[in-house]
């Protein structure tokens, strides 16, 4: 369903999510940045899996990256998974060199990506993940930024 530019689903399974996923990961380009955001537990790293499926990862070694902040799979293209949650500041995603895999040409899936303030200023496309009614039910909310997101969605419209 649309909301403005923005493209909103509601999941009602893990499953649906990673495949909503997969489809946006089938459409995904390099260079693209995919920023996920949501609760804890609100499925982002579920739907990090989905993306790196549909970009021709092997889903079961995807995994959240909490703990060493980035993650590196090959695929159809280079996806960098990063998780910034522990990160309080966009020095620390610098001194860590994080910075590198979001510019880095491949795909960048970043979940917690408010702590990097200079995404702000660049074309992305922003996932908010909400926790709707019953216990595994999502609602997601997609918004492009930059003509390339709003392209991207127009594509995932007609899938």
């Amino acid at each position: 369903m649309d909301v403005g530019g923005n493209l909103r689903f509601v999941s009602h399974s893990a499953e649906q999510t990673a495949d909503l996923g997969c489809g946006l990961g089938r459409v995904l380009k390099p260079g693209d940045i995919i920023c996920l955001e949501g609760d804890l537990g609100a499925g982002k790293t579920c739907l990090a899996r989905g993306i790196a499926r549909g970009l021709g990862v092997d889903a079961a070694s995807v995994s959240s990256p909490t703990f060493v902040l980035a993650q590196e799979y090959p695929g159809r293209l280079k996806v960098y998974h990063l998780d910034l949650y522990r990160l309080t500041s966009s020095d620390e995603v610098e001194d860590a060199g994080l910075d590198e895999y979001i510019w880095g040409g491949g795909v960048a899936i970043i979940e917690w990506p408010e702590v990097y303030t200079p995404l702000r200023e660049h074309d992305r496309l922003v996932v908010k993940i909400m926790y709707g009614p019953g216990e595994l039910c999502r609602e997601l909310v997609f918004i492009p930024h930059g003509e390339r997101y709003r392209r991207l969605l127009e594509e995932m419209r007609t899938c």
